[in-house]
């Protein structure tokens, strides 16, 4: 449970700490503006002497949080108001599994020289690489091994600066290394988040192959949105996720990425119009009342319905249940615990609603395997 709920935190976006800018000033640049479809939190422009990647406070609108001058040569001069990083990064420490997933398909994964928690890491090039030496644990990502870190000697740490005040971010920023804030966890669109893709390319300058990657997936999510939508007319199950946790049931927000994948999955639920992309906090009391007959259950954390029943006997009378619809997110799972359901499928939202498609219209895609999901027996 300790691993579930480390990762549930950045993926369905629990934390909401507010946040202070590193820099309230900025350049603005006058060059050509990479088009970005989704995504809200950055912005990149590239002059003829540098790029300019801006990172946008998503706590202060309106602000800045951080800028980067992306240079090829270090002579280069640029503003004296943001960070100067030489590309393409060609060592990198990364504190967050979920960017694991964008390096991946950049095919990139050889940069890396540093990682956090690697128990709860899933990529097995990188299991590699720590298990061999050439990939350094770090520790907890809340409070990294400063001394090795400097060892290391990263050209570069990309961070998910939940809170840009807590001790071990002043550490490293007193460090002197490059720390790149990558913040694409507070993406208001699953969509939106999967284009960070950009972001991460630009430090490698993988500009095209970025773009390229992220033209992809969006036109695979919107071909099987769009293949949903013409299917309407057959109707849309009911569906709720989660489950209880001393006490407190968590459900999906109306704005969270898992609502969105229902929405566009044609699938029904009661809080598709909330407008938050936090949690809501019930009890298993309420989720009786609300979804004791829905037709699926989803993001359960046990393995089989018996383990399911036998954590809570009430769980038996749900519907879904009964009917054995209900399915956790542990479909690739290595033996430690880590999973690519908080890892790979951040960059993969097409995949993720594939998964959901084939749950709630399985034949639209009759012959589709589920990749992350898994179904209880």
């Amino acid at each position: 449970m300790k691993r579930f709920l480390f990762f549930l935190i950045p993926l369905f976006n629990l934390f909401f700490l507010a946040c202070s800018p590193p820099s309230n000033t900025s350049f603005t640049p006058s060059g050509d503006t990479v088009k970005l479809s989704y995504a809200k939190g950055f912005s990149i422009t590239k002059t003829d002497s540098f790029t300019v990647v801006t990172v946008n406070n998503p706590w202060q609108e309106g602000n800045i949080f951080q800028q980067y001058y992306l240079v090829k040569n270090n002579s280069v001069v640029v503003p004296d108001n943001g960070q100067k990083i030489i590309i393409p990064v060609q060592r990198l420490m990364v504190n967050s599994a979920t960017q694991l997933g964008f390096l991946e398909m950049m095919n990139a994964l050889d940069i890396v020289t540093g990682v956090c928690n690697a128990d709860y890491i899933y990529n097995q090039t990188v299991l590699n690489g720590v298990e061999n030496g050439e990939i350094k644990d770090l520790g907890d990502a809340f409070n990294l091994d400063m001394e090795r870190l400097m060892l290391l000697q990263p050209q570069a740490v990309m961070t998910t600066a939940y809170n840009t005040e807590d001790e071990n971010t002043k550490r490293l920023k007193q460090s002197g290394l490059n720390v790149i804030y990558n913040i694409e966890w507070q993406e208001p669109s699953i969509l939106g988040r999967a284009e960070w893709i950009k972001f991460i390319g630009a430090f490698l300058d993988k500009d095209q192959l970025a773009d390229s990657l992220f033209q992809m997936v969006s036109d695979n999510y919107n071909h099987s949105k769009s293949m949903v939508e013409n299917n309407r007319s057959k109707g849309a199950p009911t569906i709720f996720s989660g489950q209880d946790y001393r006490g407190t049931w968590s459900f999906t927000g109306g704005k969270g990425y898992t609502s969105q994948l229902f929405r566009d999955a044609n699938a029904s639920y009661p809080f598709l119009k909330d407008t938050t992309q936090v949690s809501i906090s019930s009890t298993i009391e309420d989720a009786l009342l609300r979804f004791s007959d829905s037709d699926i259950w989803i993001a359960v954390q046990e393995k089989s319905l018996a383990d399911l029943a036998k954590r809570d006997s009430r769980y038996s009378l749900f519907k879904a249940f009964k009917n054995e619809r209900v399915y956790n997110n542990d479909k690739r799972v290595n033996e430690k615990g880590g999973n690519d359901y908080w890892e790979g499928a951040v960059a993969r939202p097409d995949l993720l609603l594939n998964d959901m498609i084939k749950i709630c219209h399985p034949e639209l895609l009759p012959d589709y395997e589920l990749i992350y999901m898994n179904q209880l027996q």
